[in-house]
């Protein structure tokens, strides 16, 4: 496991393919996709390891638990224009609750804005995930947009909510 780079109780790697099968389960859980996608979608095996090769040579990683070298989810940077960049996360249900996300958040900021020169990081939640809503305003980032009603869940509508945090000095 080559380590890309550490931040808090995470290590980063490329994706890395002796954990798709945690990968496929993860992205198969309905109460984490739900969190991710608009729509239902059914992951194979093979699909996740098209995007395991497909995210060898870009800024998305596999988080480990710096301690057990357990795994814990995906991260990176979904997309970069503009010096800016849009991360994104998920986390395993087995790792879930135990604070992984504040350090995956953090160490995709700090490597965002040391390593790739960003001078913007933002993210889109939806607004009924209430954990990540207010994990991005613990961390420093600003609510700066809300699409409103992009779904309907439990007969609520949802908006998409957009954060960010700018580089010190901007």
């Amino acid at each position: 496991m080559e380590v890309i780079f550490k931040y808090g109780k995470c290590v980063f790697t490329k994706p890395d393919a002796t954990d798709v099968d945690a990968m496929v389960e993860m992205m198969n859980n309905d109460r984490i996709t739900s969190m991710l996608f608009t729509r239902k979608r059914v992951i194979t095996r093979e699909m996740e390891m098209e995007w395991i090769n497909a995210h060898q040579e870009d800024n998305n990683f596999s988080a480990y638990d710096s301690e057990t070298l357990e795994y814990i989810g995906n991260c990176g940077f979904n997309e970069i224009e503009d010096n800016r960049g849009e991360i994104g996360l998920t986390i395993r249900e087995a790792m879930q609750g135990k604070h992984y996300a504040k350090d995956i958040i953090n160490g995709l900021t700090e490597y965002g804005f040391t390593v790739l020169g960003l001078d913007e990081i933002y993210s889109i939640v939806f607004s009924d995930n209430v954990r990540s809503v207010n994990c991005m305003v613990q961390l420093g980032f600003t609510e700066y947009h809300r699409d409103k009603n992009v779904i309907e869940r439990n007969g609520n509508q949802v908006d998409d909510v957009y954060f960010c945090k700018k580089r010190q000095g901007l």
